[in-house]
């Protein structure tokens, strides 16, 4: 098949290095090149079509990668073909750079899932936000070196994180039902996963930048199902965080971009940085003192968000500040019982109640009872309230705050013996709990009945 007439002149003068097109004739030119490959998949013209975009590319990137992104959907194999171009050639790296602009103005302008770019409209924004993670993905997987990837992970993991939050829409605004240490209720898959792209580009980019293992780590725990699905998407973020430092990848930028979220427009931005914040504070050294202290203050304010998701991620924060950072605990020990003893109150989300129930056991191990002063007395009469609970969660819960109230209580004997001799039928009832859960925390009746002894 012949050439037409006018590719022939772009492509034989674009390899003579001849004068190249102004940037206003690029989608002109892109256009008749990407419909020549279309029409010559096994033609030996082909090699010649491929450089033909790359030397266009070396004059007008930009345009180039402007007008691949108005692509129609789906990408076809040509579309692809081209971005692996750009991706091996000397502007590989160019180009990613480019991408991420394009990701973090995306990221700007689009704060929220009501965006107009997240609606099924054809503008300009609305084609490019589906196109550009597809984009990212085939640059990044033939970029020659992984180092210029690892550089630009502080703009990439933001840029693309937010966009997989954002997209996930309403629903992110129910509390995470499945919890870490294995108390909470299993969810099933969302079946309709239209932040499936950015999540494969985030995947992508970070297989360039740690080894395999942990890639297969977070596979099987489940990170990335969870971070597709609105209502296990905050643990997501806490697994992924977790690898991510084991793997020295949080770096200041990103902990930079990401408290940027904090006070987000998005609701769904505010709870996956309070979850990244929440993980983060098991290695609290990675922050400076200051921030620390900032970002503890931060974690308290949830505990009142409007959101029960992100309620539950600031008692999970609070909770790893008191096993890293006790020091600091220690110094806003008024405001974190506070904040804990308000998510036992908090009668519209079991999982709230919970999560704050097992960080009050974590600090009543830490300050024992001299340490909690009056606020010893009012947890324990509040725990006792949900030993006979439905769900399953507080029960256990309940039970295991108890367990550590118990062994810290010697300095209120007549007190704890009083509240055991109410509560006793209850606490031996949960021996024979149907649930597992809460009939193997069976630490709360040793420790009540030598407490308990006159």
């Amino acid at each position: 098949m012949l050439l037409p007439s006018y590719f022939k002149l772009v492509a034989a003068g674009a390899l003579r290095r001849s004068f190249p097109p102004s940037s206003f004739q690029v989608p002109e030119v892109l256009h008749i090149l990407h419909s020549c490959m279309q029409t010559m998949r096994q033609s030996t013209h082909r090699p010649l079509l491929l450089q033909a975009v790359r030397l266009l590319a070396r004059f007008h990137h930009e345009p180039v990668v402007d007008s691949l992104l108005q692509k129609r959907l789906p990408v076809d194999r040509d579309a692809m073909e081209l971005w692996r171009t750009l991706g091996r050639s000397v502007l590989g790296v160019q180009v990613l750079k480019y991408l991420t602009q394009k990701l973090e103005a995306a990221g700007e302008n689009n704060p929220g899932p009501h965006s107009s770019a997240h609606q099924p409209d054809h503008s300009q924004a609305a084609l490019e936000s589906l196109t550009l993670p597809r984009a990212i993905s085939e640059v990044v997987f033939v970029l020659p070196t992984e180092e210029r990837v690892r550089r630009l992970l502080p703009r990439l993991l933001p840029g693309l994180l937010g966009e997989v939050s954002k997209v996930l829409g309403e629903e992110m605004l129910l509390p995470p039902l499945r919890c870490r240490r294995g108390l909470f209720l299993n969810v099933p898959r969302s079946e309709d996963k239209p932040c499936s792209p950015y999540r494969e580009a985030l995947e992508l980019v970070l297989s360039r930048c740690m080894e395999k293992r942990w890639l297969l780590l977070l596979r099987r725990q489940g990170a990335w199902a969870f971070l597709e699905n609105p209502r296990a998407h905050a643990d997501g973020v806490c697994l992924l965080t977790s690898v991510l430092l084991r793997n020295q990848l949080v770096s200041r930028g990103v902990i930079w971009a990401l408290s940027q979220w904090l006070n987000s427009r998005s609701d769904n931005l505010q709870l996956t940085a309070t979850a990244f914040f929440a993980e983060l504070m098991k290695d609290p050294p990675m922050m400076e003192k200051k921030f620390l202290e900032s970002v503890l203050g931060v974690l308290v304010e949830r505990s009142q968000h409007g959101i029960s998701a992100v309620r539950q991620m600031a008692a999970r924060g609070l909770g790893n500040a008191v096993r890293r950072a006790p020091e600091e605990v220690r110094r806003h020990k008024e405001a974190i019982l506070e904040a804990l003893q308000r998510g036992l109150r908090d009668t519209t989300c079991p999982e709230v109640a919970a999560e704050s129930m097992l960080v009050l056991a974590e600090v009543v191990r830490k300050l024992k009872a001299e340490g909690l002063g009056s606020a010893f007395k009012d947890v324990a009469r509040s725990t006792k309230m949900f030993f006979e609970a439905e769900p399953e969660v507080l029960r256990s819960s309940a039970f295991s705050l108890y367990a550590a109230l118990a062994s810290s209580a010697s300095g209120k004997r007549s007190f704890f013996a009083r509240e055991v001799a109410e509560t006793w039928v209850s606490l031996l009832l949960h021996l024979r709990d149907p649930d597992p859960e809460v009939s193997n925390a069976r630490a709360p009746t040793s420790h009540l009945q030598s407490r308990s002894k006159p």
